[in-house]
């Protein structure tokens, strides 16, 4: 069987990024589907989008889904076929003088980047409180990764005084008198479609096989890497690889099992209802024409059929 060679990019720069398909390229996942696959970062998922549709690459592993609606409602061909950050585990941690959302007027919020998770969670906290993201907060960048251990020393210091944090920390903050100003689970009860595999019209139509072997890959190493018992496992073929921790990154985050894998999907699918949220957000905004709907972006046959052979759990 002659190997199908893959151009698979991520955009974002975070490792965890990266490490489903690194996973299933190291534990021959991908091989055993006659599968050679190269993975790049883009850096950004306007670049990833842009690369897509000029078929320099081939799937992207995470791109930004409002990035993606905004693109098909333009008309290019990108669809989404696999799921990746399907929810977001996280919680909106104040100052210790902090005593609700509403008592942030005029302070800052930090962000991990200037247009990242943080700023739309964040400014989704804020909207529901009745305050204006863009006026009522001052929000600051850079401010380090989304552990207690690099929080909580800048929420101590006063460079900030609320921040987007991962779940995983919850009992930490609260521990030590830090106030949980809102839980984004309870806000997104039927998740948030984040990111998303995706691919372009062209690509799907000549490899379809491919495209279902990839995925079948990627659904493998996605319970792989839920599985606790896995972890230093994962862990080796991290360090064996050429993934690098960003500047910014607390590695003792890596130390159990990171925050963010609760919120891939065990059956690699799309979260249908988080999308459309998504999806709502973007036409109130008027980024996306009223006329855009879901099913214009989504192609599920391909992760269904991928789901043959290997189960449902």
């Amino acid at each position: 069987m002659m190997n199908k060679k893959l151009r698979v990019a991520a955009g974002h720069y975070h490792l965890f990024h990266r490490v489903a398909p690194t996973v299933a390229r190291a534990k021959g996942y991908f091989a055993k589907e006659g599968l050679e696959v190269d993975i790049s970062a883009t850096g950004t998922d306007l670049k990833s989008l842009q690369a897509l549709i000029q078929d320099e690459i081939d799937i992207v592993i995470d791109l930004k889904t409002p990035v993606a609606l905004q693109g098909r409602d333009r008309g290019e061909e990108v669809f989404l076929i696999g799921g990746f950050l399907n929810t977001y585990p996280g919680i909106f941690v104040g100052a210790k003088e902090i005593r609700s959302v509403t008592g942030l007027k005029g302070k800052r919020v930090g962000l991990r980047e200037p247009n990242g998770v943080a700023l739309t969670m964040s400014s989704m906290i804020l909207k529901k409180a009745g305050m204006e993201p863009d006026g009522d907060v001052i929000f600051i960048a850079h401010t380090g990764a989304s552990s207690f251990r690099s929080i909580a020393p800048r929420l101590d210091r006063g460079e900030i005084q609320a921040r987007v944090v991962h779940k995983a920390y919850a009992s930490d903050f609260k521990r030590a008198g830090y106030p949980i100003l809102a839980d984004l689970e309870e806000y997104l009860p039927n998740g948030y479609q984040l990111r998303a595999i995706a691919t372009n019209g062209p690509f799907l139509e000549k490899n379809e096989g491919a495209v279902i072997s990839f995925l079948r890959g990627m659904i493998q190493a996605y319970r792989f890497m839920k599985d606790p018992k896995n972890h230093p496992e994962m862990m080796a073929i991290i360090r064996d690889s050429d993934l690098e921790f960003e500047k910014d990154m607390d590695q003792s985050m890596w130390d159990e099992e990171y925050p963010l894998i609760p919120a891939i999907p065990a059956d690699g699918s799309i979260n249908v209802a988080g999308l459309q949220i998504i999806l709502d957000e973007e036409k109130i905004a008027r980024r996306i024409s009223q006329a855009m709907a879901v099913d214009r972006i989504l192609r599920l046959e391909y992760v269904q059929k991928a789901l043959q052979g290997i189960g449902k759990s």
